[in-house]
């Protein structure tokens, strides 16, 4: 009997320390995009990508300006690192992104060429990017960011150069690794109608032309103000095209205009708190099949692109703090979904 005991009550410790960790809480994966001098360097910020995480993406490293930084050359060696540390620690990672208009190398800014030459280009650095990480990398962010707030389609260097270059990203890519799961990436779509409708006749019109394209990516980044029925009507629109869905760059400002005077308090903490429990909640409730995962954007409020890409020191976006702690918005999240199961 004393030993019946001994067992429930090691058994429970288990449950509860599981429980305990936020990624043991959801049924789908949980991710993180990272940055590998950051793995590199700072030991908490790597425990974190190891112990809290199912799932990682390179917020940096495999975007065409670092990984193609020559007509020439490739460099793998930043992108390499994250997936062999992925591929240690049982991961699954994503690629982030193929095609965008932003973070383009020089060398391709000052290319020369006619229309096939350009489609050459594009189509090369696709294939020998997702060609290198064949069987390592479960899905990739093909295209990113295509389309503008009132719908129309976003110049670029691939808009002005390679027509039909998003159903080619699509087809090419699917070409070098036919196992690949392969998105569509974009923000703000919330409160913003005609680019949700500029990304849905999108799907629709590479599933009419049977394009291979196997998810949305919701990238997520909101703020505190975010109002609960935009995001709902997004989610629900998106989950009706039936593809897989990736909330896939999650995080939740809480100082959106910048205050250089800001201070985050207890109503912002809890009303960031309360909304990264609505989305985690209402993600969990679309149908299983079409559950790719979340993936935060970056690790804690000190590595956020809030503070560095846009220079907004006083943003406090993620569930990890700047001394690597959980905050209070990770344990009542925690709790919430363990209450689901």
């Amino acid at each position: 009997m004393k030993l019946l005991v001994l067992l429930l009550g090691l058994s429970t410790f288990i449950n509860a320390q599981k429980s305990a960790l936020l990624k043991d809480a959801v049924k789908f994966p949980l991710g993180a995009s990272v940055n590998p001098r950051l793995m590199t360097e700072n030991e908490a910020y790597r425990n974190i990508a190891k112990n809290e995480l199912t799932g990682m993406t390179a917020e940096n490293h495999m975007k065409m300006m670092l990984i193609h930084p020559a007509a020439d050359r490739f460099d793998f060696v930043k992108g390499d690192e994250i997936v062999a540390f992925a591929a240690a620690t049982g991961k699954r990672m994503h690629g982030h992104t193929l095609v965008w208009h932003n973070q383009v190398p020089q060398w391709m800014k000052d290319f020369q060429g006619d229309q096939k030459a350009w489609e050459e280009l594009l189509k090369n650095h696709i294939q020998t990017v997702v060609s290198h990480y064949k069987g390592k990398v479960a899905g990739w962010d093909v295209v990113n960011e295509s389309f503008l707030d009132d719908g129309s389609l976003r110049p670029s260097l691939w808009a002005d150069h390679v027509p039909d270059y998003i159903a080619k990203s699509f087809q090419w890519a699917h070409e070098a690794d036919p196992s690949a799961i392969l998105f569509y990436n974009d923000y703000g779509q919330d409160g913003k109608p005609k680019k949700m409708q500029a990304i849905l006749d999108l799907v629709a019109e590479l599933k009419r032309r049977r394009i291979p394209l196997h998810g949305l990516g919701l990238q997520m980044h909101i703020n505190v103000d975010s109002k609960k029925n935009e995001l709902d009507e997004v989610l629900t629109k998106s989950v009706q095209t039936g593809l897989k869905i990736h909330l896939s760059e999650l995080d939740i400002a809480v100082n959106p205009k910048n205050n250089p005077d800001y201070v985050y308090e207890e109503k912002a903490a809890k009303a960031q708190s309360e909304l990264f429990n609505y989305i985690f909640k209402s993600y969990a409730e679309i149908p299983r099949k079409q559950q790719y995962g979340i993936t935060f954007w970056n690790i804690s409020d000190k590595d956020s692109w809030l503070r560095g890409y846009f220079k907004r020191p006083k943003e406090y976006p993620l569930l990890f703090d700047e001394n690597y702690s959980k905050k209070p918005a990770y344990t009542e999240l925690t709790k919430s979904l363990n209450n689901l199961n």
